[in-house]
């Protein structure tokens, strides 16, 4: 029997399956021990369909981890290339920003020290009674500019500095705090489910944690044979 006509015959057999669950009913305990039989012809239908599409699944899987390990072999040097050159922009970028920075605070600092000298000459003249020497130099230190250094970094195409930023926890019980007393936002905190499902499955109807309720969800566990 060749691989298509048996997956064809099998997908048959799962509408089949279908259309008679679709018209059971359970009215007498008969049709309920009914049930049980049909729910194990189901789960073995459902193991033979996966028994048959798992090995060709598995060598689809295999082939498709081999190429993808292939590809990444292959990607692997130019990503280390390019890290090793972005690690080089940014220690140059930064040295240069530090070097900018010197120079124009070294810059501002000149600029204030001589707008003082220019206004302390002005009050000395105006309590000399030189009015309109003293007017001369407060007009000279209003225009001594605050002088802003550009960057000296070339722009280049395909280059750009992102500054990103993240939050790291240092302190989850102060962030509880602040979230009760409505100083940070509640989305601030996330509920940690598998830990609470599984307090639910271990402690049942007695777990009594605050703003936590215990939900009970009933379902039908079937097996082949």
């Amino acid at each position: 029997m060749s691989a298509v006509l048996e997956t064809t015959e099998l997908q048959q057999e799962a509408g089949l399956a279908l259309t008679a669950a679709k018209d059971f009913k359970i009215a007498t305990s008969q049709q309920y021990v009914e049930s049980g039989e049909r729910l194990k012809s189901i789960k073995a239908l459902a193991k033979k369909i996966t028994e048959t599409f798992d090995p060709h699944i598995k060598r689809a899987h295999e082939a498709h981890r081999s190429l993808v390990a292939e590809k990444n072999s292959h990607l692997a040097p130019l990503e280390e290339a390019e890290r090793v050159i972005k690690r080089a922009v940014v220690t140059y970028q930064l040295a240069e920003e530090q070097k900018r920075r010197e120079l124009e605070a070294k810059a501002q600092e000149e600029a204030r020290k001589e707008r003082e000298k220019l206004e302390a000459r002005a009050a000395k003249a105006e309590a000399s009674g030189k009015a309109e020497k003293a007017e001369a130099l407060q007009a000279a230190a209003a225009a001594v500019v605050t002088p802003m250094i550009a960057p000296s970094t070339p722009k280049v195409a395909g280059i750009s500095m992102r500054t990103t930023y993240k939050a790291t926890v240092i302190d989850k019980l102060e962030l509880v705090k602040a979230v009760a007393a409505g100083t940070v936002p509640l989305n601030a905190l996330d509920c940690n489910m598998p830990f609470l499902n599984n307090q639910a499955r271990v402690m049942k109807e007695t777990l009594a944690y605050p703003g936590v309720k215990v939900e009970q969800e009933t379902g039908v566990a079937s097996r082949s044979a």
